[in-house]
């Protein structure tokens, strides 16, 4: 065993003993007061802010508010209320878990302020230890993390420093690895994501922490996650039995690998020309970190060929941190503005998704950028699962309408989150399929409750392939909705509305169609029909779905 994992492995068994891991379900009305009231508390009392933290925690065992707590325990001069609020983690996340290595950090922070550097020394090992488990023994990021720790390591421990040393020649000597096209042979695929956020950067060369949940300005820059070779469509591979697992591969797991900052020219240069982008825009509870994870899944398995983008505001990535996550909506405006500036620029078009409560900062973004710029015209607008006031949204659809080329609505009736928020908010959320799900011209409306999704029933448009190989066929291929075999028509008062069915075309059936019907143009059917003929036994279902989407997309 390597002696920074001894040294962490010291550290481990002074945590506390392991506690069983918070199932995901819809938080209370009632909590998400509570966080909301410590939000509004922390600056004007401290005290009874952490107090109220304590309270909440009772009831509420949720690991991201615990580091929130941390964090803002720091901040107020309570490095021993800190350490309380982080001892379970430890021994609670999996040593892959971006947020295991945060708190590490926090508790060396903590220590610092307490006196103890031979504690805080133990705790930034522990840190050293995730990251490198995370992403790799030769990853750059890890460079800086050991230039800072020489100076402790030769002062407190110099046992250790022979090996420190060792790995650090090792990293000044590995070269970058290039990125590799989509689809390589057996080897994980590098997705490029150009990114904008106003998420405050944090300085942490660690790809994952490199921007937290406070408010900045607008940044901008290029990310890139690599996907395994055995990628399943609708799935983020991460670990099985998180707690068990102490490595992430990328030749198994979708890994957030590089992150680099740039300015804005260069930026724009790079992402905003002739090609086609695509801009997912996450919802609440996401950090930067798992938002990016998800914009290069939706844009792998959609084979989308231009551009990859994507749009992280500061959400706090808890599930209690829905007020304060709503509250930042007006104030993002003015970067989010800025960032549709630069990527509608140039002649590709910009095809945006947007989920959840990211529909909220979305819209309002776009609706006062187009009066700005009424030149400017988007392509598809997706709004999956908006976390969106219905009155709002349609007084706000006719200027954008006006500048898009359609706009499609997900909507559920299981969708447990928009319950929530529609008890909240008082009133009925867009997303929300119960009663009369909205139908207005102009618009296409998908209703997916027949769809199986996750436990709230609030991701299904990123998970569910059936929904993903509609996407495919109106954002990649340019299909509308009677010529996607995902959804059926169904009657509607106005407007236009369909329902996804569970056993319509997935999207992996819908990607090889639109290569074949590109190709062989009206003989699709035909070399679908040559390629079933001679298919093994474990192809033929693949293959047949094939033709079925080729037939519902040629001229009849």
């Amino acid at each position: 065993m390597r002696v920074l994992s001894i040294a962490c492995a010291v550290f481990a068994l002074q945590i506390a003993a392991l506690t069983p891991a918070l199932g995901q379900e819809a938080p209370s009305v009632a909590s998400l007061e509570q966080v909301a009231r410590f939000e509004t508390l922390i600056d004007t009392d401290p005290k009874a802010a952490l107090d109220l933290a304590e309270t909440i925690l009772a009831t509420q065992d949720d690991d991201n508010l615990r580091l929130i707590f941390a964090r803002a325990a720091l901040a107020a001069g309570e490095p021993a209320r800190a350490l309380t609020f982080l001892a379970p983690l430890a021994s609670r996340l999996a040593a892959i878990d971006p947020r295991r290595t945060e708190s590490f950090d926090l508790t060396a922070a903590a220590q610092d302020k307490l006196g103890d550097p031979r504690a805080a020394l133990r705790a930034r090992l522990a840190a050293y230890d995730t990251l490198e488990k995370r992403l790799g023994p030769e990853n750059p990021a890890l460079l800086m993390r050991l230039e800072a720790l020489r100076p402790q390591v030769e002062a407190l421990m110099p046992q250790i420093l022979p090996q420190l040393e060792a790995m650090r020649a090792v990293l000044l000597e590995s070269a970058r690895p290039a990125a590799k096209s989509l689809r390589a042979e057996g080897k994980p695929d590098a997705v490029t994501v150009w990114y904008g956020t106003n998420r405050a950067a944090t300085g942490n060369p660690d790809p994952a922490q490199a921007y937290g949940s406070e408010r900045g300005d607008l940044s901008v820059g290029k990310l890139v996650v690599t996907i395994p070779p055995n990628h399943l469509a609708g799935m983020i591979e991460r670990p099985g039995g998180w707690v068990f697992t102490d490595h992430l591969d990328p030749n198994e797991h979708v890994v957030l690998a590089e992150i680099a900052q740039m300015g804005r020219e260069a930026f724009a240069a790079g992402c905003c020309g002739s090609e086609d982008r695509l801009l997912f825009v996450h919802g609440y509870n996401v950090s930067f970190h798992d938002g990016a994870l998800r914009a290069a899944q939706l844009s792998y398995d959609l084979e989308f060929p231009g551009q990859t983008m994507y749009y992280s505001w500061p959400s706090k990535g808890s599930l209690y941190g829905y007020l304060s996550d709503a509250n930042g909506v007006v104030s993002t405006r003015p970067a989010m503005e800025e960032f549709f500036e630069i990527a509608t620029r140039g002649s590709g078009k910009l095809h945006v998704i947007a989920h959840s409560m990211g529909n909220r900062y979305t819209l309002e973004a776009l609706e006062t950028f187009l009066l700005r710029h009424p030149d400017r015209h988007l392509g598809q607008l997706v709004l999956a699962a908006p976390d969106v006031d219905r009155a709002e949204f349609l007084a706000r659809f006719p200027v954008l309408r006006n500048h898009v080329d359609g706009v499609t609505l997900y909507a559920s009736k299981h969708d447990l989150a928009l319950k929530v928020s529609r008890q909240v908010n008082g009133g009925a959320r867009l997303g929300d399929a119960n009663d009369q799900v909205v139908t207005i011209d102009g618009l296409d409306t998908v209703d997916a409750s027949r769809i199986e999704a996750d436990s709230l029933g609030h991701s299904y448009f990123g998970d569910a392939p059936q929904i993903l190989g509609d996407i495919l066929g109106l954002v990649r291929l340019g299909w509308s909705a009677e010529e996607r075999c995902s959804v059926a028509p169904r009657a509607a008062t106005q407007g236009r509305l369909w329902e996804v069915e569970p056993d319509g075309c997935r999207v992996e059936a819908v990607r090889a169609a639109g290569d074949l019907l590109r190709i062989y143009g009206v003989q699709a059917l035909a070399e679908a029909q040559r390629r079933l003929d001679v298919a093994p036994g474990d192809q033929v279902e693949f293959w047949q779905g094939v033709m079925a989407v080729v037939q519902t997309s040629l001229p009849q």
